[in-house]
């Protein structure tokens, strides 16, 4: 089956983790057999076509052109892929990923008469918890758009697909819940090289806690702070890693709070890094107020470090408390805290957290994520071939 995979990220060009998720998605799609064309962006600092891992890559460059927002920037994206399908051979089937490729999905479905699947990975009224201005409306809306255009949804947790049809209006019937895979190969590529700002080999017996995301509201990086500043009498340290809007705001926190030696920003960090620095951890902790899924959760466990979790979305469907992780109340620093101390302070209950967290992956394999995406593929191909939406040969219409 030849598969048009659309996404505003991939490899080497990432915002967050929908591009690790598309990325391992194809690449395992290739592997069973599939024929995958990703259409994706980059700046110019990739080449506008190759093949990698079996994929067949498709790079438009909307920087050639000046936007006034973000919004302008994604549809002028968008119209570049559609000009860029131009150069695939031919496809039998559609596939979205997030309202950052609708236009073009939606476009190429009417175009061509194929079939479209959107991967939802989330919602900007999840995100936002309402709609304060007109361009989170607009995502709203195309979100909406998408949801209704998509022949089938995939999203990755069960939570995911009650927002997906409470948010979207989506029939539950129309929507697919397959959960995320991990990538072990970020643990088979041996130590890497120095980390990012100082020396991470902290002093002899320190315990160092790591978070990993997008340094934004929704993923609670300054409840980390607080809770660090809670626990500053422990000597416990925080590892930061990512990049985001709110960086400012937390080293200002961390400033004020006296935390200087207490918490490190590393910003981006190469796989090999951030491999380093799960393997170095004592724990890993993800604070999230809003979690669709949670990759970090599983690559922790896969490293062998306890994660502490917000009781939220996703994670919660990962993380059961006290047995393969800890789980504390969403948006409490002091509860986050509570956490962290109770791992501290209990030293039989490690081991157990470890050895559970690693028995936990079995279901999380990219393999298993990507046959039951060829699974939807066969059954919508099948809906379309006895359907009558297909064009006719005579008249390209039905």
């Amino acid at each position: 089956m030849r598969v048009l995979m659309l996404s505003w990220e991939y490899p080497p060009h990432l915002v967050g983790g929908l591009g690790r998720h598309v990325e391992n998605l194809s690449r395992h799609l290739a592997a069973q057999g599939e024929e995958v064309t990703v259409m994706t962006f980059t700046d110019g600092s990739s080449p506008p076509k190759e093949t990698v891992e079996g994929v067949n890559m498709i790079r438009v460059n909307p920087y050639t052109m000046r936007y006034p927002d973000f919004t302008t920037w994604v549809q002028g994206l968008n119209m570049l892929m559609v000009e860029g399908a131009s150069q695939v051979p031919g496809f039998d089937i559609i596939h979205a990923h997030d309202w950052l490729s609708a236009y073009a999905g939606i476009t190429l479905k009417h175009m061509a008469r194929k079939p479209l699947l959107a991967t939802i990975h989330a919602t900007e009224m999840g995100r936002r918890g309402t709609l304060h201005n007109d361009t989170e409306r607009h995502i709203h809306e195309m979100e909406w758009w998408l949801g209704f255009e998509a022949w089938r949804i995939i999203c990755c947790s069960n939570y995911m697909s009650g927002e997906i049809a409470s948010n979207l209006g989506c029939p539950p019937g129309k929507i697919e819940v397959i959960p995320n895979g991990f990538d072990p190969r970020l643990f088979n590529t041996g130590l890497g090289g120095p980390v990012k700002g100082e020396d991470p080999g902290t002093d002899e017996g320190t315990k160092t806690a790591l978070f990993v995301g997008r340094l934004v509201h929704e993923k609670g990086p300054h409840l980390l702070i607080k809770a660090a500043s809670i626990l500053k009498e422990r000597g416990l340290k925080f590892n930061i890693v990512g990049e985001g809007a709110m960086k400012p705001y937390l080293e200002d926190m961390s400033r004020k709070g006296g935390l200087r030696e207490h918490v490190r920003f590393l910003g981006h960090v190469s796989d090999l890094e951030l491999s380093e620095l799960y393997r170095r951890s004592y724990a890993c902790v993800f604070p999230s107020l809003y979690e669709p899924f949670g990759i970090v959760a599983l690559e922790a466990m896969s490293a062998g470090v306890p994660v502490v979790v917000s009781k939220t979305g996703g994670l919660d469907e990962i993380v059961e408390d006290g047995v393969n992780g800890l789980e504390f109340t969403p948006g409490s620093a002091e509860s986050l805290a509570q956490a962290i101390q109770r791992l501290l302070d209990e030293p039989a209950l490690y081991p157990k957290l470890v050895e559970n967290g690693k028995a936990s992956l079995g279901k999380y394999s990219w393999p298993l994520v990507a046959e039951r995406t060829r699974s939807i593929y066969r059954s919508v191909m099948d809906e379309y071939e006895r359907g009558g939406w297909k064009p006719s040969p005579l008249r390209g219409r039905p």
